[in-house]
């Protein structure tokens, strides 16, 4: 009860003009200088729920706004400290505004374009409801599968005479498990029928349609619930298919070429420096390249940093501006640089993005309202860590600090390996208390408004109890 009633008085409800001037339609709270609105909470609720089974609705909301809350505070006290400052810093907040004014360039040039009609979701629909047994031969050559066109009616095909040609079979096929390619055939096609060759990836293939079921009853009801998930995947495919040809038509006249002998000379040292890829605990972030191999890297080559890697039509790229481009990525969204093919094609996005920049400056993406709204949630949480790292970084613990830890852990000394580790845990412990004692003061420096009553109409059955503790989603976000 008393947690329910510190986070109705937390969130007061906020008066008609209480807000600051700038705050935009769906602003659900106001700190300081900064805003939260409904986006902004609800991918916080889904993607870091710190919300508890036994909490109301209205209440696992008003915990998330708290926490968005005190994200803000921190952003502010972290800006205040001068860390927006550091040359680190705002590399890596420049690859953040960067990023999102190509990706508000992708929305506009591609998702923007995408028309789908009735009859592709009606047709998709269908497919989705069939299960296909086929049998097929896959070749490189395109000749070579035709040859087997014929054995593909027989109940045991030849043993093809080499391994460039491949026969096989699969069971209960639904859509996702065969190329996009191959749907109509697989999918659209009759009992026996032979089809190919088909170009899928790099070879071809000719399937023969053995068997299979369909649901019979096809429900209106049924479709108008699974509307938005096929329309996505339709979607998906076709922005694929139109971004592809949109960077095809934009670099194909760039001329980019690469330095042979200082390409070569750099990928000796990725190949040396970069060890195999880091995965988190969660086996969600994959890290091709750290932050520290980076550096080792910046070290390693110094004295060839104003070599010239790449040309291309308008420009160059050096091996200094190639390893800055790859030191202001978050490390999930660095690409794999270990071989040379790696190395090459991280060039080729580089530079390419470069173009794509590049345009989105010229289409004015820098000032558009989804582009500065993006980068100002990013920014504001890399702020806030940035905060929490420095502080964390003026704090010592001493041994009998580290002790009396130990006795309260939940977790043992032998569970974490390392006797090093639990003087990492006891810092970690006192400096989360250290900061929860802080934050009443560090609220009174800024003003805080929240609609709590905006907050309950964008929710159905506020009152409801949850049963559940929330389930922790993670979100990797592809980009190179």
């Amino acid at each position: 009860m008393t947690h329910r009633i510190l986070i109705a008085a937390f969130c007061v409800l906020a008066v008609a003009g209480c807000s600051r001037k700038g705050p935009p339609e769906g602003t659900v709270a106001v700190v300081g200088n900064r805003w939260i609105d409904t986006t902004e909470l609800n991918r916080s609720y889904v993607l870091q729920p710190l919300w508890k089974r036994g909490q109301t609705r209205l209440e696992s909301y008003l915990t998330q706004v708290s926490e968005l809350i005190t994200q803000k505070l921190y952003a502010q006290e972290a800006e205040s400290r001068g860390l927006d400052r550091d040359s680190l810093m705002q590399g890596y907040l420049g690859f953040i505004k960067q990023k999102e004014m190509i990706k508000g360039l992708y929305r506009r040039e591609i998702r923007e374009k995408v028309q789908i009609g009735d009859a592709e979701v009606r047709q998709m629909y269908e497919r989705m409801k069939k299960k296909v047994d086929f049998s097929y031969v896959y070749a490189r050559d395109s000749a070579r599968c035709a040859e087997y066109l014929g054995a593909l009616k027989k109940a045991q095909p030849p043993v093809p005479g080499d391994s460039s040609v491949r026969f096989g079979t699969k069971e209960s096929a639904t859509i996702g498990m065969v190329a996009p390619e191959l749907e109509p055939v697989v999918f659209d096609g009759r009992l026996n029928d032979v089809q190919g060759p088909i170009r899928v990836g790099n070879g071809y293939i000719a399937v023969k349609i053995t068997g299979g079921e369909k649901q019979v009853m096809l429900s209106e009801n049924d479709l108008l619930l699974q509307r938005q998930k096929i329309e996505r995947l339709i979607s998906d495919r076709k922005m694929d298919s139109l971004s592809s040809h949109y960077v095809a038509g934009l670099m194909w006249d760039k001329d980019l070429r690469l330095n042979g002998p200082v390409f070569w000379g750099v990928a000796d040292e990725f190949a040396r420096r970069v060890q195999e890829a880091h995965v988190d605990p969660q086996q969600m972030q994959t890290v091709y390249v750290t932050s520290d191999e980076l550096r080792l890297l910046g070290s390693d080559l110094k004295m060839t940093g104003n070599a010239i890697v790449a040309t291309y039509r308008d420009g160059t790229l050096t091996v200094r501006e190639l390893l800055e481009v790859l030191s202001n990525m978050p490390g999930s969204l660095r690409p794999r640089v270990r071989t040379p093919q790696n190395l090459k094609d991280a060039i080729g996005g580089i530079v390419r993005n470069r173009y794509l920049l590049k345009e989105a400056e010229r289409q004015g993406l820098a000032d558009d309202p989804e582009v500065l709204r993006e980068y100002a949630m990013q920014r504001d949480e890399a702020l806030a860590n940035a905060y929490y790292a420095s502080r964390r970084g003026e704090l010592n613990v001493t041994p009998e600090e580290v002790e009396a830890f130990k006795k309260r852990s939940p977790v043992s000394e032998e569970q974490v390996f390392f006797k090093m580790n639990m003087s990492v845990l006891a810092r970690d412990a006192k400096i989360d208390s250290i900061l929860k004692s802080e934050l009443p003061a560090l609220k009174t420096r800024q003003e805080i408004r929240c609609d709590t009553v905006k907050i309950r109409a964008m929710i159905s059955s506020p009152d409801e109890v949850l049963r559940e503790n929330p389930v922790r989603l993670f979100l990797r976000e592809l980009f190179m």
